[in-house]
Formats: structure tokens, sequence, C-alpha cells
């Protein structure tokens, strides 16, 4: 058990438990019923469709909120969640080996929120380390994108993160043993499109095991891909929210810092 109060703003512990690591969330706190990613339900965005443990892949859990925070909350159009990915490699039988993925999120775009400008979202990295691929497109609506740019932005705790409009994103843990949680503001009047990564069958690049560590491999669905860019999360865009608090109350700290989620 990881005691993550602090970190979060909330009481909330990081907890084993046999669908893999899971949060318990402390009584008081309103939150939607959690949802769980399957490794079934990633099989139309995997390198190997063939691949069938771990069975339990990340768990979500949306609208996280104390009671006298609802009101607010709800006038700024956002939305706070927390997410729990488990280590490990999506892989046959339970057998691990180079060139399968690292365990990741099935991925997606935000819609637009006004002419070619989609809409941006706020990521904080709670505990562990991992990444987010972002793959930057012309439209998020066409199949086969036309991908302008591809970052590999590499995180640990403590980074916070502007997620920019027009990319899709895909969280990706890249080790075996430590799970990572994150946090994130986005506005909550609108779907993630899904659609246009299954249709793609993932991203331009797969993350997969090579050692201890990971390379990338082309989705050769893509017709064409930059190479990608490595970034460190401690060197990319935050604007200028709060620093020094978690996200959860750096939204209470300064409302106005947060709008650019609902206007973009």
């Amino acid at each position: 058990m990881v005691d993550l109060t602090e970190r979060v703003g909330l009481p909330v512990k990081l907890v084993r438990a046999e669908e893999g690591w899971q949060l318990e969330i402390g009584d008081g706190v309103l939150h939607e019923k959690p949802a769980v990613r399957l490794i079934s339900d990633l099989k139309p965005v995997m390198k190997n469709p063939e691949a069938n443990t771990p069975r339990w892949l990340y768990w979500m859990y949306r609208d996280v909120r104390l009671p006298e925070h609802e009101a607010q909350i709800a006038a700024s159009g956002l939305r706070y969640d927390l997410t729990v990915f488990n280590p490990g490699v999506l892989c046959v039988d339970g057998n691990p080996k180079d060139g399968d993925e690292w365990n990741k999120a099935a991925g997606h775009y935000h819609p637009y929120a006004r002419s070619g400008v989609t809409f941006p979202e706020v990521y904080e990295v709670v505990y562990g380390r991992g990444m987010f691929l972002l793959q930057f497109v012309e439209d998020v609506f066409s199949i086969p994108p036309k991908v302008n740019r591809f970052v590999i932005l590499e995180v640990q705790a403590g980074d916070l993160l502007v997620l920019p409009p027009n990319c899709a994103h895909i969280a990706v843990v890249p080790n075996a043993t430590e799970p990572m949680v994150t946090s994130n503001w986005v506005a909550r009047a609108f779907d993630s499109q899904y659609s246009p990564i299954r249709l793609m069958k993932g991203a331009a690049y797969y993350i997969v095991k090579s050692g201890d560590s990971y390379a990338w491999e082309r989705n050769p669905t893509y017709p064409e891909a930059p190479e990608p860019e490595v970034v460190k999360g401690c060197e990319w865009e935050r604007r200028d929210l709060p620093k020094g608090i978690p996200a959860y109350k750096a939204f209470f700290e300064d409302p106005k810092a947060f709008e650019f989620l609902v206007r973009p």
C-alpha cells in the first residue's frame, strides 16, 4: 500500500489487488464507479492482437471531487479524474519477450472545441514513471491521418503537463514492476474520440520491450510518419499553472488558469 494523500490532495491510497493495482479512495470523496480496461478491449490497437496477458491493464476513476467542491467544479465545466496503469508487457500466455508492447492506454483524440482546435488537457503524474505518446495531426478525423509530429514524452512523479490541442495521446508504462498513477483536468462536455486510433491499429509507433528498456517500432498501417522526438516531462509546456501543489488543489488556487481547457 502506498499513501498518495499528499500527492493527490485527497485521501487516496494505491493498493495491490487480484486485478492489479487499484486506488482506495477515502470515505466522503465522490466519484463515478471505477471502470477497467481489459487486454481484450485493446486488441484493435495492439501490435499483436493475439496477446492475452495481463488481463487487467488500467483502472479509471472519473469525476473525483469533495462534496464541498462539487458546485464550483460543475460550474467550471471541468472534470477531475484519476487513473492507475499496471506495469507489464502485452504478451501471449504470460511470456514476455523483446518486441512485445509495454502496457498502454487505448489512446484517443479530443473533438474540436472550435474550428481547427481540439480540447486540450492537463495531466499530472502522481506516482511512478512512464510516457505519453503525442501524435499531432492535421485533422483528427482523417483516415489515414497526416501526422506532423510525434513526441515520446518521458514522465515521472511530480510532472505537470499540458497536452495541447490537435494530438492523440496514449499513456505507456515501460517497466515490469511499478504502476503509474495519473490525475487529469479536462472539459466534461465532450466524448473522447477512440475510433480514429482503432481504425489505424494504434498510434504511428508502438513502444516495445527492449531488455529492461524500450524501443519504438513503426505501425505499418500509417503510410508515413515523422521520426519520434523524445522529450522529458519536466521540459514540456505547463503554462502558468500553480506550482508546488497537487493538480486538484491547483484548480482551487487559481481557477482562471484552467479556463483554457474549456475555451482553448
